[in-house]
């Protein structure tokens, strides 16, 4: 082949690889440029929309919080959006308190009637309540009275009763004098304690604890009316939030324990000095406790002692509830003194077919005359002791008084006339006292 010929052709082959080459260098580029704008507008997009799932996030998520306080504040009868109450069942908060207390076991007689079930408001879960009444009344002692509290203890001895487990506290109501016995001695109350949780439940409710105050009347008529144990037992757990359970190990058993002694701190706050009222009265039949077992017991342990108070405690209680009005406030007062009343009716605390358990009969009541005598009491029976707290106001109101005595030996949990014994040799001399 010529030599330009062959040059001619090693000319156009090179050309049309540069022009390749060119074309080549180009589709890259714009491959290149391609991808990163794609790139940007990948992450762009992507931006835009997270930034629009992130808002729609928040708002839900602060519409979920308005809508779970708005049923918790409206009223039962409001119609409820489905969304809310979904929300509302949801918030981590009701299911935390829902497990902090398990529903009540409830006695028998409850679930035969049936009867409901007291229910707190979901906001007041755990809400610990004070006794309005700072310090004790301002009473002075009186010789008078002591003379009447010392010949209750020569008719003690008189009977051959022991007088070292004896404690006595009288209250004249109007004068705000008294005098007692071994007063300041703390002492097993058995029953009369239940006067006490009672006060507490009112706090709570006057508080605003609870839903529905009348949810609380037939157990409370049961437990003060009655004396009765498996009323007293459901009362106490409500009020405390607590539960009669198996034996708990240490942590459980201190954070359980504190929440029982929520009733101490009611009234130790309150000047009531080193009482102690977080055991239940036994037995329990329908949770199937004759005895303290499983927490009750470690509580039992752990105090060293049952329940304790002094007459001092009751009387002053007692003045507080029924005569000064104070206790709580003064339609609470007028409530808790409506249950306390007694009817001293020979035809009704006589008749065979009253409660076992019987407020008039053997304690104070039964010596006194029944038409012209008011009592307001609560008393308590075991196998080993005698106790009661009552307050008497005779005819016209001549006379009004706090007696309180609790007798911690079996000699008087048998001795069914001593209380009545000693209630009216009281009732003669303060009658007498009043009518000078």
């Amino acid at each position: 082949m010529p030599k330009r010929r062959k040059s001619q052709i090693l000319s156009n082959q090179f050309s049309k690889l540069s022009l390749a080459s060119i074309v080549n260098h180009v589709t890259i580029r714009f491959t290149i440029v391609s991808v990163l704008i794609a790139i940007v507008i990948t992450k762009y997009m992507a931006e835009q929309f997270v930034k629009p799932s992130a808002q729609y996030s928040l708002k839900l998520s602060r519409s979920a919080s308005r809508s779970s306080v708005q049923v918790a504040v409206k009223s039962p009868t409001a119609p409820l959006p489905t969304p809310a109450v979904k929300v509302a069942a949801k918030s981590p908060a009701r299911q935390k308190f829902k497990s902090l207390t398990p529903p009540p076991p409830v006695p028998d007689w409850a679930i035969a009637k049936p009867l409901p079930i007291p229910s707190r408001q979901p906001e007041k879960q755990d809400s610990e309540v004070v006794y309005n009444l700072k310090k004790p009344p301002n009473f002075k002692h009186s010789q008078e009275l002591q003379a009447i509290v010392n010949d209750v203890v020569e008719l003690a001895t008189d009977q051959s009763l022991p007088t070292k487990p004896l404690s006595i506290t009288l209250i004249d109501a109007k004068t705000n004098e008294t005098a007692g016995y071994q007063q300041d001695i703390s002492r097993y109350p058995a029953s009369v304690i239940k006067m006490f949780w009672m006060v507490v439940l009112y706090a709570q409710i006057e508080n605003g604890i609870w839903k529905n105050e009348k949810d609380f009347a037939p157990y409370l008529a049961k437990m003060i009316k009655e004396s009765d144990n498996e009323a007293a037992s459901f009362i106490l757990d409500e009020v405390t939030g607590t539960r009669s359970e198996p034996e708990l190990k240490s942590e459980k058993f201190k954070l359980w324990k504190n929440k029982r002694q929520q009733v101490n701190r009611f009234f130790r706050q309150a000047g009531y000095k080193n009482i102690s009222i977080i055991q239940k009265t036994f037995p329990i039949d329908y949770i199937n406790l004759p005895e303290p077992e499983g927490s009750e017991s470690q509580l039992l342990e752990d105090s060293q002692n049952w329940n304790r108070i002094t007459t001092q405690h009751a009387a002053r209680l007692l003045y507080e509830i029924c005569y000064a009005g104070q206790a709580v406030s003064v339609q609470a007062s007028k409530k808790m003194c409506e249950w306390l009343k007694r009817d001293l009716n020979p035809k009704v605390w006589r008749s065979p077919d009253f409660y076992d358990f019987n407020p008039v009969r053997t304690f104070f009541g039964e010596s006194l005359p029944h038409t012209r005598v008011r009592l307001h009491s609560k008393a308590g029976w075991t196998s080993s002791s005698r106790a009661e707290a009552a307050m008497v106001a005779t005819e016209n109101n001549k006379a009004t008084y706090i007696l309180a005595i609790f007798a911690q030996d079996s000699a008087y949990a048998d001795e069914v006339d001593i209380f009545p014994k000693m209630s009216r040799l009281v009732y003669n001399r303060m009658n007498s006292r009043r009518s000078k």
